[in-house]
C-alpha cells in the first residue's frame, strides 16, 4: 500500500498517479519520468488492494514501457478480472515489443473466465502481432466448446490477418453462434484471398442471421469482384433485412465505381 502521502491523501489513487506524472502535488514539485515510477508501479501490482492493482496496471499501460512485459505477464493470474483486463490492456500497448516474452500467454487469456479479459486479449493481439505458432493455438480455440472463446478467437484471427488461419475460418463459417460467423466472415474479408469468395457469397444468400449477411455483402464489396455481382443484386432487391439490402446496394456500387476507375 502507499503510505505517508503528501498533499496527496485525499485524492483517488487513479489522481494521485496522474499528479506524479504531470509533476508532483498540483505542479508545486519538479516533474518526475515516467520511467522513474515504473519500479513502484510494478510492485504495486502485487498491492493487497485490488483497486490499487487495477491503477497501477492502467497507469503501466499509460507509459507501455517494454520493461513492464514480465511484471504484466505474471500478473495475468490476478485473482480480480478487472486488473487481468487492464493487464492485458496493457500488454496491448506495449506493442510488438511484448510479443516474444507476452504473446503466447495473451494467447492463453482467451481461455480466461470473463469474457471481457478475453475480448480484451484478442484485440490486445492486434497490437501485439502474433507467431505461427500462436496462430494455430487461436485456431484451435475455434472449436472450443466455450462461445465466448471462440468470439475472442475469431476476433484476435481478424486483427491479425494471418493466411495460415483460411482453413479454420473456413470451418467456423458453420459455428452454431452466429457471431462467430460472422467474425470469421470478417477475418476471411481481410485476409482478401479470392478463394474465400463463393463461401462469402454463401453466407451473403444463405446465412440465418442477417448480421452474418451484412458482413458478406459488406466484405464482398471490399473485395471488389464481378463474379459476385448477381449474388449482390439479388440480396439488394430482396433480403428481408434492411440492413442486408443497404449493405449489398453499397457493395454494388462499390464494385461498379472501381470498374469505372
Amino acid at each position: 500500500m502507499i503510505r505517508n502521502l503528501p498533499a496527496c491523501q485525499l485524492v483517488s489513487l487513479s489522481a494521485f498517479f496522474a499528479l506524479l506524472l504531470l509533476g508532483g502535488c498540483y505542479g508545486d514539485e519538479p516533474p518526475i519520468e515516467p520511467e522513474q515510477i515504473l519500479p513502484s508501479l510494478v510492485q504495486l501490482l502485487d498491492d493487497p488492494s485490488p483497486e490499487v492493482r487495477r491503477t497501477a496496471a492502467l497507469s503501466l499501460g499509460k507509459i507501455a514501457s517494454p520493461e513492464t512485459v514480465p511484471a504484466l505477464t505474471a500478473a495475468l493470474d490476478d485473482p480480480d478480472p478487472v486488473v487481468r483486463q487492464y493487464c492485458v490492456w496493457a500488454l496491448g500497448n506495449v506493442g510488438e515489443r511484448a510479443l516474444d516474452q507476452a504473446g503466447v500467454a495473451l494467447v492463453e487469456m482467451l481461455e480466461d473466465p470473463s469474457p471481457s479479459v478475453k475480448e480484451a486479449a484478442a484485440s490486445a493481439l492486434g497490437n501485439v502481432g502474433g507467431t505461427q505458432t500462436m496462430v494455430e493455438l487461436l485456431a484451435q480455440y475455434l472449436r472450443d466448446p466455450e462461445v465466448t472463446t471462440r468470439r475472442a478467437a475469431v476476433l484476435a484471427l481478424e486483427w491479425l490477418e494471418a493466411s495460415s488461419a483460411y482453413p479454420a475460418l473456413e470451418e467456423a463459417l458453420a459455428d452454431e453462434d452466429a457471431m462467430v460467423r460472422q467474425g470469421a466472415v470478417a477475418a476471411l474479408g481481410e485476409l482478401a484471398d479470392r478463394r474465400a469468395l463463393p463461401l462469402l457469397r454463401d453466407r451473403l444468400l444463405h446465412d440465418q442471421d442477417g448480421g452474418v449477411r451484412s458482413e458478406a455483402a459488406f466484405r464482398l464489396g471490399k473485395l471488389g469482384d464481378r463474379t459476385v455481382v448477381a449474388a449482390l443484386q439479388t440480396a439488394s432487391a430482396g433480403d428481408s433485412d434492411q440492413a442486408v439490402r443497404r449493405w449489398a446496394s453499397w457493395a454494388l456500387a462499390s464494385i461498379r465505381e472501381e470498374r469505372s476507375t
